[in-house]
């Protein structure tokens, strides 16, 4: 028991010490908890029965039915992101306005994202006090957005090509513009559960949760007037607080609530909800992010059944709904009319008096501060389990779920390509004695969006990504 309480301590340590946290991904929630989990593309709300089962729903913990259980899983994760730039930049007839906005028009051309590697530990743990109760800890993250292009992605070479400062007196925005371009946002998640039988069949659990966040940008400081006053007039400066600020850290506190139970022979019911977790601001991105740099873990419910066909056949499906639009960060929709601080002055009559103040002014921050204008997720999850051959288990899994990047939100979402709708995983179990060897593949297929640059409808935008997921894992 000391010795697997040490590795546990060792293991986590190890985990925190990792730095990236990916994993095959719904939006940027992960699709899948543990190895087992994973092979069957993240179904079994009804049916796992593992130490991991505890971070897709606490009430499984109730039916492992062994008193000291130990699970870690090890993920080799390759996400392919890149985006596509269609269409010439527009070239101003004059200056200083062109259709009374600033035009940011992109350089041309396709741009893949690096860092395309990551190894994904997690761990969980078990311990069975008497015949109805049981206590789990589980330590896992999520990602998914997270980018490192090696580009000065927004960059406009017309704008730049105006000097510093402008014609109109004004600082340039693409003044010391930096590469890469990207973002980089983990979340680990610890959470402490307590499950309880009710008679043989049913099963209530809930887990208390420890959030920690981290997120860093780097290269975005055309959008620092945007997250500004920077102009006579205009809201609080925090252009500051917009890119290349290092890593920031945010922490909070939830639970997730879960039932699990068999209706009758071989047919069981599961189903979970986490409400929204407050999250601290990320202080070092409050011109960035809205609300100050506000970015809550949003809520999210998860029903399913599970079915016995046979003794050695069981089938699964799980409806998940992950609630994006509750957090302002995520969801807040770029308008590119309420962005600009300034406006072309249409009475102009000198260079001086070029610009006013715009008074639809949304500076980025604010709490209604453009964001990444993802919607809700709604996924369907299909898994089965096959257990033919003796002291071996296989799996497969399929999920669909449309992806939350609206075709009018491709500018952002360079930073967070999270296109992907369809998963497809195979796994398997051996058996040795009382411990196991587990092993998943899952590939999320290929997608692409593709969408207007609202700041140069001259050109679309084209983000695409694919993932790759190898995942080992072992039971004690």
């Amino acid at each position: 028991m000391r010795k697997k309480i040490t590795f546990i301590v060792s293991f986590m340590f190890v985990f925190l010490m990792a730095g990236h946290f990916a994993n095959a991904t719904d939006g940027y929630f992960s699709n899948g908890q543990g190895t087992k989990n994973k092979g069957l593309a993240g179904a079994g709300i009804a049916y796992l029965h593992s130490p991991f089962s505890a971070a897709i729903n606490p009430a499984g913990l109730g039916f492992i039915g062994k008193k000291i259980s130990f699970e870690v899983s090890v993920g080799l994760f390759n996400p392919n992101r890149k985006y596509t730039i269609i269409g010439a930049p527009t070239q101003p007839q004059y200056w200083p306005y062109e259709g009374r906005q600033m035009l940011l028009g992109l350089t041309e051309g396709t741009i893949e994202s690096g860092s395309s590697m990551f190894v994904i530990p997690a761990v969980a743990f078990s311990y069975q006090l008497g015949e109805k109760n049981t206590l789990g800890l589980n330590f896992f993250g999520n990602g998914g957005m997270n980018t490192d292009y090696d580009a000065k992605t927004y960059y406009s070479e017309i704008i730049a090509g105006f000097g510093n400062p402008m014609p109109n007196g004004f600082p340039n925005p693409m003044t010391n513009v930096t590469s890469p371009t990207g973002v980089n946002i983990t979340q680990m998640f610890l959470s402490l559960t307590y499950a309880r039988q009710l008679g043989e069949k049913h099963s209530l659990g809930i887990s208390p949760i420890m959030a920690f966040q981290t997120f860093e940008a780097k290269g975005l400081e055309a959008f620092r007037d945007m997250g500004s006053a920077g102009m006579p007039g205009m809201p609080v400066d925090r252009s500051a607080f917009v890119t290349n600020n290092g890593k920031s850290n945010s922490t909070g506190f939830g639970f997730r609530i879960g039932y699990q139970g068999e209706l009758f022979e071989g047919f069981r019911l599961g189903a979970t909800f986490q409400p929204k977790i407050k999250m601290s601001k990320f202080e070092e991105y409050k011109g960035l992010f809205a609300e100050e740099g506000g970015f809550d873990i949003p809520s999210n419910w998860t029903a399913g059944i599970s079915y016995d066909m046979s003794s050695d056949i069981t089938v699964m499906f799980d409806v998940k709904q992950i609630m994006y639009s509750g957090v302002k960060s995520v969801s807040n929709p770029m308008i590119a009319s309420e962005m600009m601080p300034m406006i072309p002055n249409p009475d102009m009559t000198s260079m001086e008096d070029a610009y006013i103040p715009n008074p639809n002014f949304v500076p980025l921050g604010s709490d209604n501060g453009a964001g990444f204008g993802w919607e809700d997720m709604m996924i369907f999850k299909l898994g089965a389990e096959f257990r033919q051959v003796e002291n071996w288990q296989f799996r497969l899994g399929f999920s669909y779920g449309k992806q939350p990047i609206p075709e009018s939100e491709v500018m952002f979402n360079i930073l967070a390509p999270a296109v992907n709708e369809n998963h497809i995983s195979l796994g398997l179990t051996r058996i040795l004695g009382d411990h196991q060897i587990n092993f998943a593949i899952t590939h999320a297929m290929s997608n692409t969006v593709t969408g207007t640059n609202p700041f140069d409808p001259a050109q679309q935008i084209e983000l695409n990504m694919n993932q790759w997921e190898f995942d080992l894992g072992f039971t004690f």
